[in-house]
């Protein structure tokens, strides 16, 4: 019953994220940490609350430590340029749509921004540096979809959590150059 009910959940897009502290997807679901993340990226080991979630995003785990690992050059001051006009504005609004500060006075977009900018201080971004480097807890809503619209990925991937951070560090790193 417990596999239906995360199933729908799920599907439904319920699924919460607290990073970089930790996640979860309701009760009776425990939470999954950055740590747990980043462990399953450097192993590929999961406890059984990320495996549910690696299980349902419609990617294969190798293909998601792939990605989450992956390390896209940057400019720092190029992707702060970005993030600060008005193309980057909407882009922080758009994917900061269904993505949202679980505190009440936190901007999203500039909570995103902020954990962004942190990562790509050292020249370079990836999903896993940028789920570390975000400074408040963040939830994820059923509007969340990924940043890479004209991506071929089916319905699963384009609304999973995990998906959203995959694309998220590529979709910065073809747009650091525009203005």
């Amino acid at each position: 019953m417990v596999n239906v009910k995360f199933a729908c959940l799920f599907l439904l897009g319920v699924v919460v994220w607290n990073l970089p502290g930790e996640a979860w997807a309701g009760d009776p679901f425990k939470k999954v940490s950055t740590e747990d993340i980043s462990g399953f990226v450097k192993t590929g080991q999961a406890n059984r609350s990320l495996k549910r979630l690696i299980d349902s995003s419609g990617w294969t785990p190798a293909e998601l430590r792939a990605g989450l690992r992956k390390s896209y050059d940057v400019d720092l001051r190029s992707i702060d340029r970005f993030l600060r006009s008005s193309k980057g504005e909407r882009f922080l609004s758009f994917v900061t749509d269904g993505y949202t500060p679980r505190s009440a006075n936190a901007n999203p977009s500039k909570t995103l921004q902020s954990a962004i900018t942190k990562d790509a201080s050292d020249g370079s971004i990836s999903a896993l540096g940028i789920m570390e480097a975000l400074p408040v807890d963040f939830s994820v809503s059923g509007n969340l979809s990924i940043c890479a619209q004209q991506v071929n990925v089916s319905s699963q991937q384009r609304t999973s959590a995990l998906s959203y951070y995959l694309f998220l560090p590529a979709c910065l790193h073809a747009s650091q150059d525009v203005r």
